[in-house]
Parts: C-alpha cells; sequence; structure tokens
C-alpha cells in the first residue's frame, strides 16, 4: 500500500514540488498551504507521514508537529526549515535547500522508525 502524504507550505513552488518528488517516490499526496490547514485535514483523513515547513502563517510547522505527536501519535513528522538553529532533540528536521535523493531518504528512513 503507498504511503499516504500531506505537504503543506505556504510557497506553492515548494510545495508541489515536494509533492511530485513524494508521488514519483510512491506516495499518494494532499498538499496544505498553512498549519491550520494540515490539521483540518488531519481532523478527517490518517497518514503516514506530513511534511511541513517550520515557518508558515497562522502556525508554525514546530506547533503543528506537537499538536499532531498529541492527536495522531501514529503520523511522522518532517519540519523542513532554512534555519540552522531550528533542532529541536524530538523533532526531525531537513535543512532547506535539499537534493531528492537526501529527502527520499530522509523520508524513507522516518517512515521505517517504530
Amino acid at each position: 500500500m503507498s504511503p499516504r502524504s500531506l505537504v503543506a507550505d505556504d510557497e506553492p513552488d515548494i510545495r508541489d514540488f515536494i509533492g511530485h518528488v513524494l508521488e514519483r517516490a510512491g506516495h499518494v499526496v494532499t498538499v496544505a498551504g498553512d498549519g491550520a490547514e494540515v490539521l483540518e485535514h488531519t481532523s478527517v483523513q490518517t497518514f503516514d507521514l506530513v511534511v511541513v515547513d517550520h515557518h508558515m502563517p497562522r502556525m508554525t510547522g514546530l506547533a503543528v508537529a506537537d499538536e499532531l505527536r498529541r492527536s495522531s501519535p501514529t503520523t511522522k513528522v518532517l519540519i523542513m526549515s532554512g534555519d540552522l538553529d531550528v533542532g529541536d532533540t524530538h523533532q526531525h528536521f531537513l535543512p532547506k535547500p535539499f537534493n531528492r535523493r537526501e529527502f527520499v531518504a530522509a523520508v524513507e528512513t522516518l517512515l521505517a522508525l517504530p
């Protein structure tokens, strides 16, 4: 069964690029424009993975990850950020920009975690 992934970024080009990369890797992809939309989608659908930008309007990627950890603990969350100092010991981060292979490898590794 294909992984169900939700991609959230307030920049449409980045959101579409990430969605395309995930689709080529075999994922079924849904997109959202901000963190609040992520929570709307996850309230009615289950996702294996949520890829979320750290800096978004209405709700940051960290806030989304914290909420999903409470409401949907089996969903893996990957936070993307151009900030070098955003690291958090209990979150999974991927720096932006990234290359496709590194991104897919990070997604596969995250999805393989218990």
